[in-house]
């Protein structure tokens, strides 16, 4: 499994979108057009599909490496209809998948049993949180026994990380969102909903993103500091 620090996710989902911009000869603003970056520069299509789950399971979307498709699961369309971010979200994070740990030189030369790689996996969510699930193990009941027994096989902690930043690098450039919270006060709820809705992205994404690029706090009680010094000074004073 590859290690990559977050400077080097980030490099790497900066390049992508400068291709995407020399494409269209354009500057990028949000909200990011995720398919065509999908599309022009991955060379990734899309389609929407029932997956297979289990029982209190909500699988979103997989991908399929030898062909180049990621699914999006069709038993869910109306849940990405009401959010639209969590529908580019699960996109982005396919695309990282894609990205950062597909060996795309060697699926021309499949093996039988090829544990490493992404497209056994579909992306869950499940009461213990997001999960992958060896999806090949889903074709005969054997293979459900044997996952029901497993409960789930969680995203190594490494690529689930690093998928998830590659699709916030992605739906969220650090240099156009630091321009957008720049002219707020991110100390209010209201504002950050408006800047998550100009991105397209759920509000989680954005508070994580923010807090990823030191330009927000969120303390436990959910009220908002500009950034980890302010949040500190104030949460010290008697």
């Amino acid at each position: 499994m590859k290690f990559y620090r977050n400077q080097e996710i980030e490099d790497l989902a900066a390049e992508r979108l400068s291709q995407l911009a020399r494409i269209l000869a354009r500057p990028l603003a949000p909200p990011i057009p995720i398919d065509l970056l999908a599309e022009q520069i991955l060379g990734l299509d899309f389609l929407w599909e029932d997956i297979d789950e289990l029982p209190r399971e909500t699988v979103l979307g997989a991908l399929h490496p030898h062909k180049r498709l990621i699914i999006m699961n069709e038993r869910h369309r109306a849940l990405f209809d009401t959010k639209p971010g969590l529908e580019r979200f699960t996109k982005g994070h396919e695309m990282g998948h894609w990205d950062l740990f597909i060996d795309q030189g060697a699926l021309e030369h499949p093996t039988l049993f090829a544990l490493d790689d992404s497209s056994l996996f579909t992306r869950r969510r499940s009461p213990v949180g997001e999960v992958t699930v060896m999806k090949w193990l889903l074709s005969f009941p054997e293979g459900q026994g044997f996952l029901r027994d497993l409960k789930s096989r969680a995203d190594d902690p490494n690529e689930a990380r690093a998928v998830n930043r590659y699709a916030a690098a992605i739906l969220m450039p650090k240099d156009l969102l630091r321009a957008e919270v720049g002219t707020i006060d991110r100390t209010r709820w209201s504002n950050l909903y408006r800047i998550a809705e100009r991105f397209e992205v759920t509000i989680g994404a954005l508070t994580v993103r923010l807090q990823q690029l030191g330009l927000l706090y969120v303390a436990k009680d959910r009220t908002l500091y500009k950034d980890p010094v302010q949040a500190k000074g104030q949460i010290v004073l008697p």
